[in-house]
């Protein structure tokens, strides 16, 4: 939605729905499984209704919830299997004795990193593009390895979010909606080539902007 009035104003209005998008987000991520589809529609109506200042951030939410659901669940469930892959290894080799096995458990730790690579490209990529599940993950394990430097700078901004609400879980609530607009500075300039010939049904092709 465009904002009008002074420029202070605008700010302090960009800065609430910012906030509201995170809760949004923090809201429908309460059962956990939800987290996936939560995570695009809070990346769609974030750089679409906050960057772009178009469309109502509830509906823009919401809408992006529904039409997402059933792929960001199962990407979502796919990361978490992954992840509980190589915990059950770390754990494993953290029964063990000798260098053998501490070596492996660290190679491990090391490997639970990948899926949180991988999260901001899977869930921005799914709120922007249709694909089936495989195609997805292959193109953006692509677009992790091709964009090398954002992905570890997404990584580290994501490790920060975590430590933070961790050491000061009072601000768990304020958090993600920026968190999700800073990861968009990665993630826009590698999408906006791949829309440059798109035509929105709406006729409002925004993304292009």
């Amino acid at each position: 939605m465009k904002r009008s009035g002074s420029r202070i104003g605008a700010v302090l209005a960009a800065v609430l729905d910012v906030i509201f998008a995170g809760l949004l987000w923090l809201l429908c991520s309460l059962p956990v499984l939800t987290l996936g589809a939560a995570s695009a529609a809070l990346y769609y109506s974030v750089v679409k209704c906050i960057r772009h200042e178009r469309g109502d951030l509830t509906k823009s939410f919401f809408t992006a919830f529904r039409r997402d659901f059933r792929q960001s669940t199962l990407l979502w469930l796919i990361l978490l299997a992954v992840e509980a892959l190589f915990a059950a290894g770390i754990w494993a080799f953290g029964a063990m004795s000798g260098n053998g096995a501490s070596l492996l458990g660290t190679v491990g730790k090391v490997l639970m990193v990948f899926p949180l690579a991988l999260f901001p490209w899977l869930f921005a990529f799914v709120s922007r593009f249709s694909n089936t599940v495989g195609g997805t993950l292959k193109y953006c394990g692509y677009l992790a390895l091709r964009h090398i430097g954002a992905t570890l700078l997404m990584t580290l901004e994501l490790g920060a979010f975590g430590l933070a609400v961790r050491l000061v879980p009072q601000i768990a609530p304020i958090l993600p909606g920026f968190v999700c607009l800073l990861l968009s500075l990665h993630i826009e300039p590698v999408f906006k080539p791949l829309t440059a010939d798109a035509v929105a049904e709406d006729g409002d092709a925004w993304y292009n902007e």
